[in-house]
């Protein structure tokens, strides 16, 4: 595979349509993955997913990459950076680790590191933000420790097992980020 960006334990290559199979499916349709995404709250088809990878690589306003570990190649998650403001140097970041075998062992850490250095030193990329469910404490602990703040909070905005729960907005600066 075409490594675009390596970390300690893992790289970074662009998503293909090939991508698109039952296991990256599985994540999908898995309620403690997507627990804290936007994606889960509709049954997710293969057929769905190759054309939200198509539609998503066909757009130079998102930057999206496969996960993958470097001892076997497999493929473990997605992070993505998209709605990108070029006149304010801006962008979002969406993390997937939809492999739960690499949950809490640092994967996450490193993944978000290896694209952060890649938007702030190659696309000079001023400030990325993203937004986190209130649910996912897992991923707020993981976003603060690498040294987002919390900027915002949309309260009781997202309807989650007969619940509404808090979505928050976070953003980390360059010149923050060691």
């Amino acid at each position: 595979m075409n490594r675009f960006i390596e970390g300690e334990t893992i790289y970074l290559r662009a998503i293909e349509i090939t991508d698109a199979s039952e296991r990256y499916l599985s994540w999908l349709n898995d309620e403690e993955v997507t627990k804290g995404l936007a994606s889960g709250v509709f049954p997710s088809t293969l057929e769905d997913l190759k054309k939200y990878i198509h539609s998503t690589t066909s757009t130079r306003n998102t930057v999206m990459f496969a996960v993958c570990d470097k001892q076997n190649d497999l493929h473990i998650g997605n992070i993505k950076l998209d709605n990108f403001d070029w006149v304010n140097r801006t962008c979002e970041l969406g993390l997937l680790l939809g492999d739960r075998s690499y949950w809490g062992k640092g994967v996450g850490t490193q993944v978000v590191e290896t694209t952060l250095r890649y938007a702030f030193q190659q696309l000079n990329i001023r400030k990325v933000l993203l937004a986190v469910y209130a649910n996912n404490p897992a991923a707020i602990r993981l976003y603060e420790k690498i040294g987002f703040q919390k900027e915002g909070c949309l309260r009781e905005q997202i309807f989650y097992k007969g619940e509404y729960i808090d979505k928050y907005f976070m953003g980390i600066f360059s010149n923050q980020f060691a």
